[in-house]
């Protein structure tokens, strides 16, 4: 009974993976695995919300950065395109999550936030600058 419950959840998964590049599967998803996330490198625009020593220190390669508490007055400016896939991370996701609440009520319809944060993007394939 695992196995099989095991085997459905991978089979969703992958199953489900091609259709995560269109913004419409992606605005209807809050958070992405850090995965899923690697996988749509050349689809979408990754917003880093950590602190400015944070992303001095290092940070996923050709990132947007906007620390959490400049998002509202600066996002856009930065991504005027409210329509544009952006993934929000941060060091493990909480302040990535009030960064997509705070984008959605400024119109932005795909902010999904990445579990786990910038460590796992790194471990799960994304190039470090």
């Amino acid at each position: 009974m695992k196995i099989s419950r095991n085997i459905v959840a991978f089979s969703l998964f992958v199953f489900t993976l091609p259709c995560l590049g269109e913004p419409m599967a992606l605005s209807k998803r809050q958070f992405l695995s850090p995965r899923e996330a690697a996988s749509l490198q050349q689809k979408v625009t990754y917003l880093d919300v950590r602190s400015t020593l944070e992303w001095l220190r290092g940070h996923i390669k050709g990132a947007v950065h906007i620390p959490y508490d400049e998002v509202a007055d600066k996002v856009a400016a930065l991504i005027p395109d409210r329509s544009t896939p952006v993934i929000a991370y941060c060091a493990s996701g909480g302040r990535a999550r009030s960064v997509v609440d705070a984008m959605q009520k400024l119109g932005y319809t795909v902010v999904p936030v990445v579990n786990g944060g910038y460590r796992e993007l790194i471990a799960n394939g994304l190039e470090k600058d």
